[in-house]
């Protein structure tokens, strides 16, 4: 509604879900070699909070480009604390078993 996303501009809605999408995939091509090189905690734990500072500046982005490229960030960032939180449960899992 606030940037008029109807009729001829309804395809933006469906463009914002692909574009969070290309993020994660870009994100999970690049989680694995971040993790190598600095560690699983801190990417993890600034992958955590650079999602909260970039979903509180998606809220105010004020036009739909800049709402655009906060998804996509947000999509990296999410792929990137979802594949280490994944790795951090199975070193966990192998210390119980």
């Amino acid at each position: 509604m606030q940037w008029n996303l109807v009729c001829d501009r309804a395809y933006l809605k469906d463009l914002t879900q692909t574009i969070l999408v290309a993020g994660g995939m870009f994100g999970i091509m690049i989680c694995s070699t971040l993790s190598d090189k600095f560690g699983r905690r801190p990417v993890f734990l600034f992958s955590q909070w650079a999602m909260v500072v970039v979903g509180v500046a998606n809220t105010f982005s004020s036009n739909y480009y800049i709402f655009a490229v906060f998804r996509f960030f947000i999509g990296i960032l999410f792929q990137v604390g979802q594949y280490v939180n994944c790795l951090f449960l199975m070193q966990f899992e192998k210390k119980l078993f």
